[in-house]
């Protein structure tokens, strides 16, 4: 048997964003919402939160890379995606490719591709540095209508499927954004485990990793599911506290906001949970640089504070009408 040719990267995107239903799913209701291809067996847990993971769906991709030099890189293969429910109210979709080199320029037929699921192959002659040439180019960011690898487009698709499920209400207890973790991942031999995370304007967040063999290699995307779910939290924890700063402004009851979000989110902050143990080493350096815990519990500890603050001025203005 032939070896298989060593991983160039793995790239891939999360979203996640709040599932458009007024009450929790229970575990049965996430599973069943996450039955999206038939016959084939759904993943779910009770604890610590309610989780409930989709089957792989694969989608065929004929593609260019970006690269920092604009050399034409062209793969055939399949994107692997899949989508789940965290806590019974956050939905994350995630798409990845492994890229290899091909073993032949030649493209073959689709069942050569569809065989391998999430595995794109690079029929241009692939240099000894294309890992860290396809990781700089996909991390860079750019015009979004270009034709080059998109698996976002793919996690994009699966999202909007799951959200028009007839069973989901769509009637959230608030409004919250949609975030992206773009993320690149490539193999150095016996290096430690880093990350780069970088935050860009609006939406979007990067993730650059390096690590130090094919098992940490894998851990790679559920450590991104795990990271861009408490990314998300926080982004939203920020925009509620900027949403009840103009409540205050505008003298509407503030516990209007700030109720919604420490009622249905706040139980949910459990970094580091659903990361393999191959990278939760990860999670130290976050914590101790730039300190998501921290901020999380800080802002946290602010809004409640905002609520009760808010609340005895109400209990004060009925004490006087009596």
């Amino acid at each position: 048997m032939e070896p298989h040719p060593p991983v160039s990267a793995v790239l891939g995107e999360v979203r996640t964003a709040l599932l458009p239903e007024s009450a929790a799913l229970s575990r049965g209701s996430a599973a069943e919402l996450m039955a999206l291809v038939h016959g084939r067996p759904v993943r779910s847990r009770e604890r610590p939160v309610i989780w409930a993971q989709s089957p792989t769906v694969v989608e065929g991709i004929d593609c260019r890379f970006a690269t920092p030099d604009q050399r034409r890189v062209r793969a055939v293969g399949t994107v692997a995606a899949r989508a789940a429910v965290v806590g019974g109210r956050i939905m994350q979709s995630s798409a990845h490719s492994t890229v290899l080199p091909a073993a032949s320029d030649r493209r073959q037929k689709w069942v050569h591709y569809l065989g391998r699921p999430g595995v794109a192959e690079v029929l241009t002659r692939a240099p000894a540095g294309l890992g860290a040439e396809l990781t700089a180019g996909f991390l860079a960011v750019r015009d979004s209508a270009t034709d080059t690898f998109d698996p976002g487009a793919v996690a994009a698709r699966l999202a909007t499927r799951v959200r028009r499920n007839p069973m989901l209400d769509q009637n959230p207890p608030l409004h919250t954004p949609t975030t992206r973790l773009r993320w690149a991942a490539r193999v150095e031999a016996g290096t430690p485990a880093t990350m780069t995370m970088t935050l860009h304007p609006g939406e979007l967040r990067t993730a650059d990793f390096v690590v130090g063999d094919l098992a940490e290699l894998a851990a790679v995307q559920a450590f991104c599911d795990d990271l861009a779910l408490h990314d998300w939290l926080l982004t939203v924890l920020t925009e509620v506290i900027d949403e009840a700063e103009m409540y205050e402004l505008s003298r509407t009851p503030v516990d209007q906001v700030i109720s919604p979000l420490l009622e249905h989110l706040v139980y949910l902050w459990m970094p580091g949970s659903a990361t393999p143990p191959p990278l939760r080493g990860l999670w130290e350096v976050l914590e101790a640089d730039p300190g998501f815990s921290r901020q999380w519990h800080a802002r946290v500890g602010q809004l409640r504070d905002r609520l009760a603050v808010a609340t005895l001025a109400a209990l004060n203005r009925v004490s006087t009408v009596w």
